[in-house]
């Protein structure tokens, strides 16, 4: 296969999840918003289905679902390989540490970003069951803001592995407290926080009035906070895997 000869360690990355127990939490949480559609059901008219989308959105899926989704994979397509210390196995190969990083990252990128858009495609076709007709920016909004919370989050949490021991449990409370909690509460921090980028990439995609976010940026400086956040956390990424002792 073209993957495994040209890429391969992102041939190993995609071998590596099907095989781990952690995907399939991953799946699990992308599946959660399932949940909240057939709750829409039952209570139809009290909203309409892009604004209820809207808030699943904003109050369950960026501060929560998909930082914690991104997580499980990302610390650790790298991180198991430095505690089962396999990943001499991949220094020694003729294949730059960029590279490796890179293939790493996408690999993580791919097979997180596919079971939330399953998840946020039954969700909308859930919804659009009921008495309303959800739109197609709502669900095309919800699958742009979650593949580029994929991608920061996943770039992020991917150079934390290579710096903290126990890169999960750090990545758990830092998405529970910053992420959920203080960035959501305190003004300040909010706009230090990954989630209100993505929220605001979000409502400005859905173009919904009764959708929206307070002190959101625009849509174009979101963009590039994340594009920077991704290329910055690869490239020290990088650094820090051709830098570690591995002996």
């Amino acid at each position: 296969m073209i993957v495994s000869t040209q890429l391969p360690v992102l041939w190993l990355t995609f071998r590596q999840f099907a095989a781990w127990r952690s995907s399939r939490v991953v799946g699990l949480f992308a599946a959660t918003p399932i949940l909240f559609g057939l709750i829409f059901l039952l209570n139809s008219n009290a909203t309409s289905p892009d604004t209820f989308l809207g808030g699943v959105f904003n109050q369950f899926m960026a501060p929560t679902v998909i930082p914690l989704a991104t997580l499980i994979l990302a610390t650790a397509t790298l991180g198991n390989e430095l505690s089962d210390r396999t990943i001499v196995y991949l220094i020694i190969k003729p294949i730059s540490t960029i590279r490796i990083v890179l293939e790493k990252f996408i690999g993580t990128f791919l097979v997180t970003s596919l079971a939330l858009l399953v998840g946020l495609v039954i969700t909308w076709l859930v919804v659009a069951a009921g008495p309303g007709n959800p739109s197609v920016a709502a669900l095309g909004s919800m699958i742009i803001g979650a593949l580029i919370g994929v991608a920061a989050y996943g770039a992020l949490f991917l150079f934390v592995s290579l710096v903290v021991p126990r890169a999960l449990l750090v990545g758990v409370i830092y998405v529970l407290l910053w992420e959920s909690l203080l960035a959501r509460f305190i003004p300040g921090i909010r706009i230090l926080s990954i989630r209100h980028f993505v929220q605001s990439i979000f409502i400005h995609m859905l173009g919904d009035s009764d959708v929206k976010i307070a002190q959101s940026n625009t849509l174009i400086s979101s963009l590039i906070v994340m594009v920077v956040l991704v290329v910055v956390s690869l490239g020290l990424s990088a650094m820090r895997l051709r830098q570690m002792n591995l002996d």
